[in-house]
Formats: structure tokens, C-alpha cells, sequence
């Protein structure tokens, strides 16, 4: 490398000349215990966690993880009958620690304030006396270091949201604080209603505050000769991302329906008005893929990426082929053709930021549209798109895998470099055979009315309630050796420098390199809420580079946040530091201050490349957190 200033790129080698090592694939590791609708990973831990919807759950110990076979038992929280819905997932150890909400967390959203905590907001109805309904409440679940063996859980907030919500969004502010956007008042649909839309925001604090009251956000609201308008009404589960400006304000781009806008979400204004999304709406139940492509210094251009979703067409939606981008900060924003996806249509997909810069677009389906058995044809093999690659040559298709994903499966980035991916449930309740119900099919019911839309999946498929848990190995785990981080010091401050020492089996990087820091996000229903990755200007002396820090909160709102060194396109593994940090840091039992010498950090991620110890049939006596529930309980899905 060349001292001096510069601005740091990848290596992307041109399409067809792709070693047949960049395919990567998967393995299967271990079980979910709850259907995993939801997954983050909590800071500077070892652990996924997963939530769920409250039903029944036979996805303990047990597993078939061959053929997916359940559990012959279902899976209990120690002294109850309750059937558990959260999870801690060990990924050292591809072992469970069953996690409890207190109220129902069905189709939440979440965000994580700046010390890493992860607040967990809204959800559904009661799911039993012991489960209480969800719709305004704030849960938070504890990030690490943790001393010795994780124990957090979940933790039910005094306050609560001022309105109820059903499938809104969520994004961290730049002043750590986090704003929740829209959803419904009710559960039990597919399509939301005037009667029961919540066209509204609001703001909560970690402090606890004092919050202002909910503000209306234009765009969410619509009338009651708006229902069948699906520019109007697919409006759930918002996508927003949180746009760098030099104002360093919260300028959130912000898509519902077809409706796009970029909303100032502190002033309650209208930054800009942007043309609507191509031909169709793309939020819920469209469910396209959406993320803010890698955020490069100097200039943090915010390029929107859409891909997918479905169409509007009633009572049979199309899933989309379709891939647009869109420049959010240019002075005459257009959305432009990119590509169109190798697999043909598709919805439901997850966009997953990988450290050397490129997205992998995984699970969902080829037909039909988000919602319980609103699809068919799962997607199973993987997508790798390079924004910097010509226009004809972004996409590459990966090895596939062999376990449909499907309505409310999910996938997230891991320290490691590697993907995890979990979930499956077009039932919504648990369903052993994954059939729909031949009595009633093709029709469902909409807040207590037929629905104008038809179920999708066919009479004769079958997606059973899936538990097993894989990981996605991208091909650059295995280019060569890979950089690593021997020491860095995350006394960080916004435009300031800080020293990270890296080096390739003991010797200086050579040839192009990338410091980048990634937030992972919050994953549910396609959407990365959060999900952020912003590539950094350095400058090297041998081993040492001295980083740059992101100009402002606008660019990296405050957060614990991965830091990955790539060079020639193979990353190291990733090590969490705090930013920015207070000028005279003190010891957190739940925040990593600043980090020096993290030799333990990166160990504790060497098993995730093993073969998965988990044993495919261990006895549910045998599991110190299991209590064995022989008798069903009736779940009725609403």
C-alpha cells in the first residue's frame, strides 16, 4: 500500500472471470427452537436471537437436521406450559436458551439505541393470560460483554407507544434516540384498512423521557375509497433509510406503497418529494428487497437499491423480476434499471450487506406476495450483486440451497463474515405439514372480511413450520488468507482518527484494501431495518491505518457497530467497538467502551467454520432448559 491519504477500494473482477471459489454455499448448523420471524445480533456477543409469533413451537432440541423432521415434543419455558417464542441462539455452540417476552412480539419492528441495546416495539394480540398483546408495548434486550455466559432477556418497558401498531418500521435517530412509523391497529390481515391504518410516528428515548405526541406522516394515510388502492394501502412495514446530509439531520428516505418521499422526522416536513416507485407498490405485502448501498467517504453518496416485491394486481399479485436504483441525494432523483434478478421474480427476499461491499439476496419466493400462504415457488438459490460491476453484470447466482425460506424466515450478517438464515412460516401458527386449509382455500379473511386478495400457495404444496437453522458461507472465506485485526482503539469521535492494526499471516497489506463499520439491523419480512455499512477514508504506516471516523450521525447514527478490514476482496473477521464514544470512557457490564487487543473477540467466532456439534436427535430430557409438554394446545389463527 502507498502511504498518504487515500480513499480505499475493492478489487471486483469482472463477471466471467470469477473463481469457482467465490460461490460459497451452505450448511445446515442447528435448530431455531421458535420460528424465526425476527432475528438481530446482540453487540459484542456470541449470540443470534430470535422472535417469534406465540403458538405452539416443536423446534427444541430434537430437530431432524437432515431432513427437518420436528421435535416430537414441543418446547416449553422451564415450569410452564407456555410454548416459547424467543430464542438465544449460541453460534459457537449451534445450541438454544429459550428468551421471554412478556407480551407478543408477531410482526414487530426494531432498532438499537446507542449503547447496542436492541428496543423491540410493538406487536399483536394476547397470545395467553401469561403473553400479553403487544401493540403499544416497548421491549429492550440487553447487548454483551457478558460476564462469562450470556443470561439476558427480555425486559418489558414501564412506558409504551402512544398508538397501537401492527407491522411498522423502525430507525435509529442520530441522536440515538428511535422512531417507530406507522402499521395497523389490528391484527388478523393481509391488506391494511383505513378503519385500522396508524398514519402516524413518534419518537422514544432510552432515557425515558418524555415523549412529544404521534405526528402524521402524509403519505401513510389514505380513505376508505382508498382501500383497494394499492399505492395508498400496501403501506405496512415502511422502508426507511436514514440519508447523510450536511445538516446532519434526520432526513429519512421514505418509501409506502408507490409513495416515496424524503421526510425530515424532527422538523415534521418534507425535505423532497421523489417520483414513485416503478410501476408498483413496493412495501407490504409487496415486500420488495430494499437496502442503502455501502455509504463510501468522501462524498457518502446514498444509493438506494429495489429489487423485487410484488405486483398489484387482485385478487392474484405477481411477484417482480425488477431491479431499480435510485441516487436519494441527487438534485433530480430518478429511479434507474439495474439489472433484472437471474432467478426471475421474486418477493419476500432478504438484501443482506456483505464487508467487501456487495448484497446477497436470499429467500422468499417466486410467486404471490408477502402474507400467510401468499406464496409459492420458493427462491433457493442466492443472489450476489455488485454495485460497482457494468450495468448487464451485477448479479451472480450462488450454489443453492435445499430448504425453502419462505413468509417470515430472515438472514443476517455475522461477525465472522458469514450469513445466517433461519425461519420459515407461511402458516403463521405452527403446522406440522405446512398445507392450507383445502375447507376454505382460496380464501382468507381481511380484519373480518373476505379478503380481496386470493391465497397463492397451491392446494398441493407443502411448507411445513421450518426450524432449522443454516449459514451461508460467502466464496471469499475461502480466496486465501485472511487480514487480521491485532489491535485497535475506538476513541472515536465523528471526523476523528483512530488506529486499527491489521496484517495478512504477520506481513502488511499489499494491493486494495477497504475499512468499513456495519450495522447488522433488526430482520423481519424482508426489511434490514437499520442495516448500514459506510466505507472509511485511511491513511497506513506498515500495519498501523490510521481511519478516518464518519463526518456525522447523518452518515453512522450513534451505535456499537462491526469494524471489518478488507483487502482483495477477503475480509477479516469483524470486531465491535462503540461510536462515538464519551471523552473519558468508562467500564459497562452491557457496552464495549473502546477495544485493545481482541484476540478473545476474534476466537470466539473460529468455531463458526466447524462441523455443527448440535446432535440431530438429542433427548429433550437431557436439555437443562426444556420441559416436555406431551399434551397439544389448540392455536387458532386468526
Amino acid at each position: 500500500m502507498s502511504n498518504g491519504q487515500c480513499l480505499v477500494w475493492l478489487i471486483w473482477l469482472a463477471a466471467g472471470a470469477l473463481p469457482s471459489t467465490l460461490a460459497g454455499g451452505f450448511r445446515t448448523v442447528g435448530s431455531s427452537g421458535c420460528t424465526a420471524q425476527m432475528v438481530f445480533i446482540p453487540p459484542n456477543t456470541t449470540t443470534a436471537v430470535f422472535l417469534d409469533n406465540y403458538h405452539l413451537n416443536y423446534g427444541g432440541p430434537g430437530v431432524n437436521l437432515q431432513n427437518g423432521a420436528h421435535s416430537a415434543t414441543s418446547y416449553v419455558y422451564p415450569g410452564t406450559d407456555e410454548s416459547v417464542f424467543g430464542t438465544e441462539y449460541d453460534l459457537e455452540t449451534n445450541t438454544l436458551r429459550p428468551v421471554r417476552p412478556l407480551s407478543n412480539t408477531f410482526c414487530s419492528a426494531g432498532a438499537f439505541y446507542k449503547d447496542g441495546t436492541l428496543v423491540n416495539l410493538a406487536g399483536a394480540d394476547n397470545g395467553t393470560v401469561d403473553v400479553a398483546e403487544g401493540f403499544n408495548k416497548i421491549r429492550t434486550y440487553a447487548p454483551g460483554p457478558c460476564d462469562g455466559v450470556c443470561q439476558q432477556d427480555w425486559s418489558e418497558q414501564g412506558a409504551r407507544l402512544q398508538r397501537w401498531r401492527w407491522y411498522p418500521s423502525a430507525q435509529t435517530l442520530v441522536d440515538g434516540a428511535v422512531l417507530i412509523v406507522g402499521g395497523s391497529h389490528a391484527g388478523g390481515l393481509v391488506l391494511n384498512e383505513a378503519s385500522i391504518n396508524e398514519p402516524t410516528y413518534e419518537i422514544i428515548y432510552q432515557d425515558n423521557r418524555q415523549p412529544r405526541e404521534p405526528v402524521n406522516l402524509p403519505i401513510l394515510d389514505f380513505s376508505e375509497d382508498q382501500n383497494l388502492d394499492p399505492g395508498k394501502s400496501y403501506n405496512l412495514y415502511p422502508i426507511l433509510h436514514l440519508l447523510p446530509n450536511p445538516s446532519g439531520a434526520n432526513h429519512i428516505f421514505t418509501v409506502a406503497g408507490n409513495q416515496t418521499i424524503i421526510w425530515d422526522y424532527t422538523e415534521d416536513r418534507l425535505v423532497k418529494a421523489l417520483p414513485d416507485t416503478p410501476l408498483q407498490p413496493r412495501t407490504f405485502p409487496s415486500s420488495a428487497t430494499s437496502v442503502l448501498l455501502p455509504l463510501r467517504a468522501p462524498d457518502y453518496n446514498a444509493q438506494v437499491l429495489l429489487c423485487g416485491g410484488s405486483s398489484s394486481d387482485m385478487p392474484n399479485p405477481k411477484a417482480l423480476e425488477d431491479c431499480y436504483t435510485i441516487d436519494a441525494n441527487a438534485e433530480e432523483p430518478k429511479w434507474q434499471l439495474t439489472d433484472y434478478l437471474p432467478n426471475g421474480p421474486q418477493t419476500m427476499s432478504d438484501g443482506i450487506l456483505l464487508p467487501d461491499g456487495t448484497v446477497l439476496i436470499l429467500n422468499g419466493a417466486r410467486r404471490g406476495s408477502g402474507g400467510g400462504f401468499m406464496a409459492d415457488n420458493p427462491v433457493l438459490r442466492p443472489l450476489l450483486y455488485n454495485p460497482s460491476s457494468p450495468y448487464g453484470s451485477r448479479f451472480r447466482t450462488l450454489p443453492s440451497t435445499s430448504i425453502p425460506r419462505l413468509y417470515h424466515s430472515v438472514a443476517t450478517l455475522l461477525p465472522s463474515g458469514e450469513v445466517l438464515i433461519a425461519g420459515s412460516n407461511p402458516s403463521v401458527g405452527y403446522s406440522a405439514t405446512g398445507h392450507v386449509n383445502l375447507t376454505t382455500w382460496p380464501y382468507f379473511y381481511n380484519n373480518d372480511h373476505r379478503a380481496p386478495l386470493l391465497q397463492q400457495q397451491r392446494k398441493g404444496s407443502a411448507y411445513p413450520t421450518e426450524y432449522r437453522v443454516e449459514i451461508f458461507r460467502p466464496g471469499y472465506m475461502d480466496l486465501g488468507p485472511r487480514p487480521t485485526i491485532t489491535s485497535c482503539w475506538w476513541y472515536v469521535r465523528y471526523g476523528t482518527g483512530f488506529e486499527v492494526e491489521v496484517n495478512v499471516n504477520g506481513r502488511d497489506l499489499q494491493g486494495e484494501t477497504v475499512v468499513a463499520m456495519v450495522n447488522t439491523g433488526f430482520h423481519t419480512h424482508g426489511l434490514g431495518m437499520g442495516q448500514r455499512m459506510v466505507v472509511m477514508e485511511f491513511s497506513d504506516d506498515g500495519p498501523t491505518l490510521t481511519v478516518t471516523a464518519p463526518r456525522d450521525a447523518s452518515v453512522m447514527p450513534p451505535g456499537v457497530y462491526m469494524l471489518f478490514v478488507t483487502n482483495n476482496g477477503i475480509p477479516s473477521e469483524a470486531q465491535w467497538g462503540e461510536f462515538p464514544q464519551s471523552p473519558n470512557p468508562s467500564p459497562n457490564p452491557h457496552s464495549n467502551t473502546y477495544i485493545h487487543s481482541p484476540t478473545r473477540s476474534l476466537a470466539l467466532f473460529a468455531k463458526l467454520s466447524r462441523t455443527p456439534t448440535l446432535p440431530i436427535n438429542q433427548s429433550p430430557e437431557t436439555h437443562p432448559n426444556i420441559r416436555i409438554q406431551r399434551k397439544q394446545t389448540q392455536y387458532s389463527n386468526r
